[in-house]
């Protein structure tokens, strides 16, 4: 392991100062040398902090603010504000000179293409030489889907392969002077979800550790694929077949009531309550009831519910972050999601009014993996996608196996929607709820506006701000180092 790490490392160095020049990428580091036996191809599927730069992301799809609100309106950090405000006047572009998230992807890209060309000279049994190439294929395709779904726009039966992609880099380049190519949305697609179905027969029941993807989150990203591509039957049966692999995955959702039926009667007696008081003589009160559900609280990279891990844009992603109202007002008394894991008051009088911080230390969130909680969402929504009072039957079903395990028992309500329009949205509002602080929030937001032509609305400051559906800040621009090192076509300003 220490030798895994000790190649991963230096090759991650060497192709994050390569990764902002296309026609360097996919050059074959001097190391390379030392990559003979498949364990060390194998060390290369795992980082030592998988990170996705996507904050931005956050304040674009309105889930998170900062803890000093004149900062945003000052525009001291601009990207940061013109995400906030929707502000279409601000050029992202011309600023834009270097991305993480863009870079990162690429040069995880690069590792899992180096794999891909060479696996079968390594050293080693045939067994470990298949399980490198599937699990490099599928995290090959899984950083593909987040670089379309940040750099290209969302996803249009019509006309995804008409409009202009990203860079899809299928082997090891040749050659120094070899280029990317700018491929179309829809091709982009059809690449991903091709890595997707050679990988999956190979990949392994249960992985090394949760950093590693198994065969329930192979079937899971496939569903999520569909899902974006708007292909609702194929994502039910990728869901079904995820649901039926997760136990041999070691995988099940997690009962937060567990953990609420430990402390809480601890709590009822020491103090007569389970959640802060809102009452200013209760200071001492508050701090020590937050205490339990925002440091006792344990769940691990390691927990049952992971499928796969993957960091936000730090190690701790999202504490500290500012949560903005459109978020907190979903979230009923009952639920634990808020309780464990948002700040009974502001800790900083600058922030946004009424916005609260996601503080909990021992919960990791996992902001750009997935969890088992996604399978039943996706389930959710594509069968109230269909309609019929069976279907939408079904789909508060899952809803409510999975909002069992996040609201204190025998105190949430049961959903019954009237209508597939308003099990839809229930779907959707749960979506928030269950994923926010995650990637999920933006590429919802992306794929709803694309279908439903929504515009988006919110207040800030008693002034109402706007976001159409086609607005060009639904997509990243390409950072300035890349467009300048490659025939890059920019997809957005």
């Amino acid at each position: 392991m220490k030798k895994n790490i000790y190649i991963t490392a230096i090759l991650s160095c060497s192709m994050a100062l390569l990764a902002s020049c296309d026609s360097y990428l996919d050059i074959e580091p001097k190391g390379r040398a030392q990559l003979k036996t498949t364990d060390d191809y194998l060390g290369l599927l795992e980082e030592i902090s998988p990170t996705y730069d996507h904050a931005f992301h956050l304040n674009l799809c309105n889930e998170a603010s900062w803890y000093k609100a004149e900062d945003l309106k000052n525009y001291n950090n601009p990207l940061r504000s013109a995400a906030f405000f929707w502000d279409e006047s601000y050029d992202r572009a011309a600023v834009t000179i270097n991305e993480y998230l863009y870079n990162n992807c690429y040069s995880r890209i690069t590792n899992y293409n180096i794999i891909v060309s060479n696996i079968h000279k390594a050293e080693g049994s045939e067994e470990d030489k298949t399980l490198a190439m599937a699990q490099a294929k599928i995290m090959r395709a899984y950083n593909y889907f987040f670089l379309v779904n940040t750099y290209a726009a969302p996803y249009d039966p019509a006309t995804a392969y008409e409009t202009n992609g990203i860079i899809v880099r299928e082997k090891m380049f040749s050659s120094i002077e070899e280029k990317g190519i700018q491929q179309s949305v829809g091709y982009t697609y059809d690449f991903i979800q091709q890595d997707i179905e050679d990988a999956i027969p190979d990949l392994p029941h249960i992985s090394l550790n949760t950093f590693r993807p198994d065969k329930t989150f192979g079937l899971a990203l496939k569903a999520k694929v569909h899902l974006f591509k708007r292909e609702f039957d194929d994502c039910i049966q990728a869901c079904l077949d995820a649901l039926a692999e997760a136990p041999a995955g070691s995988h099940q959702l997690w009962d937060m009531n567990e953990e609420y039926n430990r402390y809480a009667p601890q709590l009822l007696m020491a103090y007569g309550t389970d959640r802060a008081i809102d009452d200013p003589m209760y200071l001492g009160v508050n701090a020590a009831i937050e205490n339990i559900w925002k440091n006792g609280i344990q769940k691990g990279y390691d927990s049952s519910e992971n499928l796969l891990y993957q960091f936000g844009t730090t190690h701790s992603d999202p504490y500290p972050m500012y949560i903005t109202n459109a978020v907190l007002d979903l979230f009923e008394d009952s639920d634990l999601r808020e309780l464990y894991c948002v700040r009974y008051n502001q800790t900083h009088a600058t922030a946004p009014q009424g916005n609260r911080e996601f503080a909990s230390q021992g919960i990791k969130w996992n902001p750009s993996g997935m969890r088992l909680s996604e399978v039943y969402l996706m389930l959710a929504e594509c069968y109230a996608r269909k309609g019929t009072p069976t279907d939408i039957a079904t789909a508060m079903n899952y809803l409510d196996q999975l909002r069992s395990k996040r609201n204190i028992t025998g105190r949430y309500t049961t959903f019954a929607p009237d209508n597939a329009a308003d099990a839809l949205r229930l779907v959707r509002e749960e979506r928030k709820r269950e994923l926010f602080m995650t990637c999920n929030g933006f590429f919802d937001m992306r794929r709803f506006a694309s279908e439903f032509k929504e515009t988006q609305t919110k207040e800030f400051e008693g002034k109402t701000y706007t976001l159409s559906h086609d607005s060009h800040l639904l997509t990243f621009p390409f950072p300035l180092k890349a467009m300048q090192t490659s025939d890059l076509k920019q997809n957005s300003k």
